[in-house]
């Protein structure tokens, strides 16, 4: 009998080592795993570039200050390309005269390099824009009004006789270049201050395939509270900082139509000092109109800040007979003509 019980003692421990043994090598087993699991790389998991740089609301409108501030602009020296987004056509880089002053004021002409032989001219101000096109099939004198509606008569128009000289408004550059005040006091107008995230292909030399960054922003959104519907309040501009930008300096402006849809976007790089300023400022704009169907770059190698502009620098005249068109008389009828 006691020989039976020492024999069971010793089987029951044998088992227990062999059942710790087993759960050692299952631990080993799981823990191994873990740590082949642990080195797996992801590239498409997105990284945040580094380092990033911090400022405040104060500090963030400061930097829009050169862009508000300034009271007129001329320049001689622009290169601009037009991209027609409808129909993906792009126009090769032509040369550019520019002229603006506050608060709504801009002439721009559009000529070929070397020749000089003019493209396109446009004038606006507050209430009313022109724009002649010189260019076959494009040839027209345009009259309107800023605020009106003109998308039916571009699509009485057809695709093959619109392009981005026909739906660019020489108004829609005036919010690009000439950045409006902010509206901070006004009991109307609220401002929120946020980050956003954006996320991108990592085109660093060296990058392994589908890696991918993310960019930090600071966002100043503006909004106007509603007059009628209490609690509400409509988007009017977002304004967005590189925080991977040492100096946050501005890199994007949003602006929203009546139903809160982006009318205008424009990214701004490449600052630089232009002119005479002390300020640096962006040496290439690149605007979009995505409801207008066209997209401009404009690239500056000089800017002339609070130049004597007189109102005459501001008229366009049909000086060269082209067929006109007054958009407020035909809005809603085909201009056959056109």
């Amino acid at each position: 009998m006691i020989q039976a019980i020492r024999r069971s003692r010793v089987s029951n421990h044998s088992l227990l080592r062999a059942v710790s043994a087993s759960i050692v090598l299952a631990l080993w087993v799981f823990i191994s795993s873990c740590a082949n699991l642990a080195k797996v790389s992801d590239q498409t998991i997105p990284k945040m570039i580094l380092p990033l740089a911090d400022a405040d609301f104060n500090g963030l409108v400061g930097r829009l200050q050169p862009l508000m501030s300034f009271q007129a602009l001329r320049s001689s020296r622009v290169q601009i390309r037009f991209i027609d987004d409808e129909s993906s056509e792009r126009y090769r880089t032509a040369d550019a005269v520019l002229a603006l002053k506050r608060p709504d004021n801009i002439y721009l002409k559009v000529q070929i390099p070397v020749t000089g032989s003019k493209v396109a001219e446009m004038v606006s101000d507050t209430e009313q824009f022109k724009v002649a096109i010189y260019r076959d099939p494009y040839k027209r004198f345009l009259i309107g009004t800023n605020n009106a509606d003109y998308r039916r008569w571009r699509e009485q128009l057809g695709r093959d006789k619109q392009s981005a000289l026909t739906n660019a408004r020489p108004f829609h550059f005036t919010d690009a270049m000439m950045i409006r005040s902010l509206h901070i006091g006004e009991a109307r107008f609220v401002y929120t201050l946020e980050e956003a995230l954006i996320e991108e292909p990592d085109t660093s030399k060296g990058a392994k395939k589908g890696a991918r960054l993310l960019r930090s922003f600071y966002v100043i959104s503006e909004a106007e509270l509603s007059s009628t519907e209490q609690g509400s309040a409509r988007a009017r501009r977002r304004f967005w900082f590189d925080r991977t930008d040492p100096q946050t300096r501005l890199a994007r402006q949003q602006v929203f139509d009546e139903r809160g849809l982006i009318a205008t976007e424009v990214h701004y790089s490449k600052y630089t000092k232009l002119g005479a300023a002390n300020a640096e400022w962006p040496s290439v704009i690149f605007m979009m109109r995505p409801r207008d169907n066209y997209s401009v770059q404009l690239t500056f190698s000089d800017l002339e800040f609070n130049p004597n502009l007189p109102a005459t620098a501001f008229e366009l005249k049909n000086t060269e007979g082209l067929p006109e068109t007054d958009l407020d008389k035909t809005t809603g009828t085909r201009d056959s003509k056109f």
